[in-house]
């Protein structure tokens, strides 16, 4: 790419977007790395994704299994996020492998009885419109680009979502997120990113539990947790972070179904949408959960199952090994 435009440019050319590209390391807090790429256009900071079809198999197959476990009346969903550098210009988005590809991939091999989510069309669309859908920064997806989330899985299992227009855009602050240490590189601090949220909880009376494995009996903690965590100014704003175990009531429901989501930390920023939708959410993260999973489906009165991953956990197979093993420990 930089030889093209050195081309280019002595033809009196020169590019609107600039890239860098530098070489780093992908973790999604396990203890497999793998090597990999950044590239970096206008102050953005993007992963670039290269296929792994072998862990694709082993991430559909992770899911089919947990499928089997579970009663039949419970339908089981599947949404693969994609990255932001997918909607990029095609300069630099066909530089990486195909994410669609690696999506659309693990969706053929999905059971019968597990529905995949199509949230890659609806981002797509919204960001071709324009709209700011991922963080400069940081590898996650915004409030914005998380409401396509929540509305492509509310639609795909029969509900209705609500609109963003009901609720009040707050800010938070300004921070620099996950990929600005890795990337090694200097931005301005124009090139902060913004922290806004989307209040979906006001007026509402919400209970969170957290609960993990301490010498080999439960704990309970986090009984003053938020869905918005206040103590915090990066993309920990949501939910606190990654916990084990997250169980969220909403009291302000006199009655509603449960939702069981299985997760990695894409979906913390989609959960304060969904609170307006189920009675009950309870949060398995495979990295860190310890507990019997068919066992507190069944006590937490489960009626669905989501599970929601950014596209590069398909790529890590010890993360799809953690999945697997939601389906065969203690069983």
């Amino acid at each position: 790419m930089n030889i093209s435009r050195r081309i280019q440019s002595y033809f009196g050319y020169t590019p609107e977007l600039v890239g860098k590209v530098v070489s780093t390391t992908s973790d999604i807090g396990i203890g497999e790395t793998l090597e990999g790429s950044l590239v970096i256009i206008d102050g953005r900071i993007m992963e670039m994704f290269s296929k792994k079809p072998d862990v694709e198999t082993k991430y559909a197959e992770a899911l089919n299994s947990i499928r089997e476990g579970l009663p039949e009346n419970i339908p089981m969903y599947s949404m693969i996020v994609p990255t932001q550098l997918e909607f990029a210009d095609p300069m630099f988005a066909n530089a990486q492998d195909s994410q669609k590809s690696c999506i659309d991939n693990i969706d053929d091999m999905l059971s019968d009885g597990i529905k995949a989510v199509n949230v890659y069309d609806r981002l797509k669309e919204s960001s071709e419109a324009g709209e700011d859908l991922y963080f400069k920064t940081d590898h996650h997806w915004n409030m914005n680009g998380s409401y396509c989330g929540y509305t492509s899985f509310i639609e795909e299992s029969g509900g209705t979502p609500y609109s963003r227009s009901l609720y009040t855009v707050k800010e938070r602050g300004e921070f620099f997120g996950s990929l600005y240490q890795k990337a090694n590189t200097e931005l301005d601090e124009s090139d902060k990113d913004k922290l806004f949220y989307y209040d979906t909880v006001s007026g509402l009376d919400i209970s969170i539990v957290m609960k993990r494995m301490e010498n080999g009996s439960v704990k309970e903690y986090g009984t003053n947790a938020t869905v918005f965590d206040e103590t915090k100014n990066d993309y920990t704003f949501f939910m606190g972070g990654d916990n084990p175990y997250v169980e969220i009531t909403n009291n302000s429901m006199a009655e509603g179904k449960t939702l069981m989501i299985i997760k990695d930390s894409y979906a913390n920023i989609m959960i304060p949408w969904l609170v307006n939708n189920y009675k009950k959410i309870i949060v398995i993260d495979p990295r860190s959960y310890e507990g019997n999973f068919y066992e507190d489906a069944e006590s937490g009165g489960v009626n669905e199952v989501l599970v929601v991953n950014y596209v590069f956990t398909t790529t890590f197979a010890d993360y799809c090994g953690m999945l697997a093993d939601l389906s065969v420990i203690n069983n």
